[in-house]
Parts: structure tokens; C-alpha cells; sequence
């Protein structure tokens, strides 16, 4: 998706990986995503809500509600995260790997 980006909003860098995303929401407007996610990381890394973003289809891009989740070395995890409610659906979940 190419929705510019004004307010300059972008997840941590980090070293996970989206890897699969299944949106879900409901007709009260709560959207939902059990996303798969990799650690590509040599070493043990916590996910948090920082490190994720979704974006809508009007354009915002909004972090989930706070979470942790440990992760081992390469090991990959799915988890089901709540983006809050929202009458635009979800358009893709993702992350911002270190370059």
C-alpha cells in the first residue's frame, strides 16, 4: 500500500518479521489480527506493541493495544492482537526490521 505517511507514524526497528496477518472485525467496528510473526534475531527478543502497525484504508496507521510476548532465537509465533475500534477496516498489519 502506497498511503502517504504525513504525520511521519512508523513502528520501532526491531528484528521481527511479519510473516502471515488474518484480519478480523465485527459489525461493533473491533478489529482484530492474529498475525504470525518471526524473531530473525540470534537472540532472545520481546515483542510489544510498538514494534507493529496496522494500516487502514483511510490511511492511519495505528499501533495495537499493549501487549509482550517473548521470543527465542528464530523462533516464529503466532498471536492475536486488538487494533481498537475503528469504522475503516484493516488493511495489512506489519513491522519495521533494522536495515
Amino acid at each position: 500500500s502506497s498511503f502517504d505517511n504525513p504525520q511521519k507514524v512508523f513502528a520501532d526497528i526491531s528484528d521481527f518479521q511479519v510473516i502471515n496477518c488474518v484480519l478480523m472485525s465485527n459489525d461493533k467496528g473491533e478489529r482484530w489480527a492474529v498475525i504470525t510473526v518471526n524473531n530473525t534475531a540470534n537472540g532472545q527478543r520481546t515483542l510489544n506493541q510498538k514494534h507493529l502497525l496496522a494500516l487502514f484504508a483511510n490511511g492511519d496507521r495505528i499501533m495495537p493495544a499493549a501487549f509482550t510476548t517473548r521470543f527465542e532465537r528464530n523462533e516464529s509465533l503466532s498471536i492475536t492482537i486488538n487494533f481498537g475500534e475503528n469504522k475503516f477496516p484493516i488493511l495489512e498489519v506489519y513491522s519495521r526490521l533494522e536495515v
